[in-house]
């Protein structure tokens, strides 16, 4: 199948080249130009490979935001996956779907109404499937996977004390959050690439009070976004 679409690919630009210089030239082309189209055609077909990879195999970070309820524990998610290339036609290229060599993430949080600064950025642990301790790291590589790979724990609820609690980073403690309305901010930093994303959330009496506040679905019912 990948020698056919080669040759399709390899026929089709011989045929353009020929029809520009047609209409450059008002002519057919003799013999030797010929022999330059069709070498031009070959390096052409060699490169279209790369030039698909480079368009179509970059890394793509989708993001999912969960409530996640084991036993007594609460806490909010980000979970983060790279999907592998799912087009055949890509596949048969050759096209597949690049490594995050590094993945970073921040968090800043505010106040809903007010967007009074409560958590200024700082840095968060991504948790990821190669991470054996599970304490979290604050840089991961990220692979092609059709499941979830990694997680970012943007809120849990602290029983003691009943609020929702922010993990600390290197340099800042723990804090805790009270009843309320709450903005997150994610800074997600692709291979050095930011992009943001946002979610309301509520911190409640109780824990099962502790939720994302979903946004309105797209035109066709997802939520998931990408990075």
């Amino acid at each position: 199948m990948r020698k056919v679409l080669v040759a399709l690919v390899i026929i089709v630009v011989l045929a353009i080249l020929s029809l520009a210089f047609i209409g450059i030239f008002g002519r057919y082309p003799d013999e030797w130009e010929w022999v330059g189209i069709v070498l031009a055609g070959l390096a052409v077909a060699m490169a279209t490979p790369s030039i698909f990879q480079m368009f179509w195999g970059r890394a793509c970070v989708e993001t999912e935001f969960e409530g996640n309820a084991r036993g007594s524990e609460r806490s909010l998610l980000i979970f983060l996956k790279n999907p592998p290339i799912k087009s055949r036609i890509l596949k048969v290229l050759g096209v597949k779907r690049e490594t995050v060599q590094s993945l970073t993430a921040e968090i800043r949080i505010s106040e809903f109404g007010s967007r009074k600064i409560i958590v200024p950025i700082r840095h968060i642990r991504l948790f990821s499937d190669d991470d054996s301790s599970d304490i979290g790291s604050n840089r991961i590589v990220l692979p092609p996977t059709y499941s979830v790979a990694a997680s970012i724990v943007v809120a849990m609820w602290d029983n003691k004390n009943k609020r929702a609690v922010i993990l600390g980073d290197r340099i800042r403690q723990p804090l805790l959050l009270g009843e309320g309305y709450y903005f997150a901010q994610i800074i997600i930093f692709v291979d050095g690439d930011p992009k943001e994303i946002s979610r309301k959330f509520v911190v409640g009496k109780n824990a099962d009070d502790l939720i994302w506040v979903k946004p309105t679905p797209d035109k066709k019912g997802s939520q998931t976004e990408r990075v």
